[in-house]
């Protein structure tokens, strides 16, 4: 058995990336996209080029329905991708079409064979157009609810207020894209048992990435240094980390020191507990030490949501016998002036039903004014 850590489009390829700079090992790693370009250029031990026949390696351009052609012809492919696996990540992004639909497919076909899965999406950017956000919005709740999923904001990426230039901007996203990275590192570590929780408080589940969990809005920050000791409290003073902090209701720690970490354990709930909203669990991961310790902490924050499922209904609704639609209500429809006395319709018939004419001064309003018009070129049609 082992873990899986699959790339979905470009974006979850990059952070793909990321934590194989990060963690030395391809082990387990899976590139999968449309894009040619995408693809060949990943670090991943396994690679998927979808349906190069059908779009010649040039992706989908956004379309949903052309990615689930696409993935439907190497349907077998990301079958085998699930066999001997013990645990899935799925790391995309929610506006590229591509990325979405695997992460959706691979999802459902992980929890239909009970494999413990979890995805690492992201949301689109602010300025993004509308019609990505909502598409965004439709595949989050397509996720299957026994998957954990955690939805990261990319808003710190391009900040409110200025005007960065575009090596700000990159920069800013390639470090998003670091930090998601660490997380992916912990999560193989979790699964595989080399990271453990050591401080667990309002009776949160003992892993963070339990099965069902939907968190949203996550942000990450992490601190390194030669003293560990001192460094990662360093970010309890940086505003964006306290403002991250108190709106936030989920809350994930880690550390990483070449001392037990019990000592800065207790100082650092004390001061997340100044930060968070009262109430607010607080889960502290500690390695047990399996590997040479560098020195850093992280942390996650985010909202907890319910993932409930779709068809679940109250229980009035669920025992409310089904109607046709002969059975269902109709408004009568508003009366109208016609040649100086009023016409209501009949309840039963449609709506803007019309036995006659509309006149009014001898002209019959129903013909559109261009060909009423006099001297119109259509008025003898």
């Amino acid at each position: 058995m082992s873990v899986r850590i699959v790339g979905a489009g470009s974006a979850g390829i990059n952070v793909l990336d990321e934590w194989i700079l990060l963690s030395d090992s391809p082990e387990g790693s899976f590139a999968c996209d449309g894009e040619l370009s995408a693809v060949e250029g990943s670090l991943a031990g396994e690679k998927l080029l979808l349906a190069p026949n059908l779009v010649g390696g040039l992706g989908c351009f956004g379309s949903r329905d052309l990615a689930w052609r696409m993935v439907g012809q190497e349907n077998q492919r990301l079958e085998s991708l699930l066999t001997g696996c013990s645990s899935l990540l799925i790391l995309t992004g929610l506006a590229g079409a591509t990325g979405a639909t695997v992460a959706e497919a691979l999802s459902l076909k992980s929890v239909e064979r009970e494999i413990p899965t979890a995805i690492f999406a992201f949301l689109p950017f602010p300025f993004e157009a509308e019609e990505r956000r909502k598409a965004a919005e439709i595949a989050r709740d397509e996720f299957p609810a026994e998957a954990s999923l955690f939805l990261f904001s990319t808003a710190p990426v391009v900040q409110n207020g200025s005007t960065p230039g575009v090596a700000d901007v990159r920069r800013r996203l390639r470090d998003l894209q670091a930090g998601v990275g660490q997380w992916v590192d912990l999560w193989r570590e979790i699964a595989s048992g080399g990271v453990r929780s050591v401080s667990l408080e309002g009776g949160a589940d003992s892993s963070p990435f339990s099965a069902g969990r939907r968190v949203e809005d996550c942000r990450v920050f992490w601190e390194k240094g030669p003293r560990a000791d001192g460094s990662p409290l360093a970010l309890f003073e940086r505003s964006d980390f306290r403002q991250a902090a108190e709106s936030a209701d989920y809350c994930v720690g880690y550390f990483e020191t070449d001392e037990e970490i019990f000592g800065m354990q207790d100082e650092a709930r004390e001061k997340l507990a100044q930060l968070l909203p009262r109430g607010t669990p607080v889960c502290v991961l500690g390695r047990s030490p399996a590997r040479p310790m560098r020195n850093h902490g992280l942390f996650l924050f985010g909202r907890c949501v319910s993932r409930l499922q779709k068809q679940d209904l109250s229980e009035e609704a669920r025992n409310e016998p089904m109607r046709t639609s002969s059975e269902l209500p109709v408004e009568a429809a508003v009366g109208v002036q016609r040649e100086g006395r009023r016409v209501s319709f009949p309840a039963e018939s449609a709506p803007f039903a019309k036995t006659t004419a509309t006149m009014h001064k001898g002209e019959n309003l129903d013909i559109p004014a261009f060909r009423r018009r006099s001297g119109s070129r259509f008025a003898g049609e």
